[in-house]
């Protein structure tokens, strides 16, 4: 009983002196959106999920988005919506098509295409040139092949090309970031900036 006692003993003794070994430390979470990271988009309680674009013409915004630009169609339906009073209609149900486009991501970064089939004198009425003031919308596509998506979506009817893809450099703490920029306005008014991506020297860091 003796020897059990001091083998207990000693061994409380070293458990006191043992030093404790030192946790791992957490690897630091990216900053938001940084190039090159592990995870470009961290979670965040609220996210841009879609953008819907009200449109005259369903076919003609097909042809560009999904037939120029490449966009897959994922939803394709009519609906009603009656508690839009200043749309009211024919019959009051305000009847309309939503068609939802997507790329790289189910989760963000989706186009919506929003026909009313009722349509008022609002809707037929032409488009507004695109001026750059405040209430405009300027949508930004980012492509591996410019070349080509901007002249397929040059061709479509109703598109106006405001320029031409040509470079331009944003700068940055870590140099220039070189892009090649070009816009367009698509058939309902919607000024598009279809772009590629040069160099950016955030990534190479």
């Amino acid at each position: 009983m003796k020897r059990f006692a001091l083998t207990v003993a000693a061994a409380l003794m070293l458990s006191a002196c043992a030093t404790p070994v030192a946790e791992a430390p957490a690897p630091a979470a990216p900053p938001a959106g940084l190039l090159g990271a592990d995870n470009p988009y961290p979670l965040h309680p609220i996210n841009l999920r879609r953008t819907t674009l009200v449109v005259r013409d369903m076919a003609a915004s097909l042809a560009f988005y999904r037939d120029a630009l490449g966009f897959d169609v994922v939803y394709d339906q009519e609906l009603t919506s009656p508690g839009l009073t200043s749309r009211h209609g024919a019959d009051g149900q305000n009847r309309s098509r939503l068609v939802l486009t997507q790329t790289n991501s189910g989760e963000m970064g989706m186009i919506g295409l929003w026909q009313f089939l009722d349509p008022t004198e609002k809707d037929t009425a032409p488009a507004g040139p695109a001026d750059f003031t405040p209430g405009k919308v300027v949508l930004l596509f980012n492509t591996t092949d410019l070349d080509a998506r901007f002249n397929a979506a040059a061709a479509v009817p109703g598109v106006t090309v405001i320029s031409e893809p040509r470079e331009r450099r944003y700068p940055s703490p870590a140099g220039d970031i070189i892009v090649m920029v070009s816009m367009l306005v698509d058939p309902d008014g919607h000024t598009i900036e279809l772009n590629q991506l040069i160099f950016d020297p955030r990534a190479a860091n």
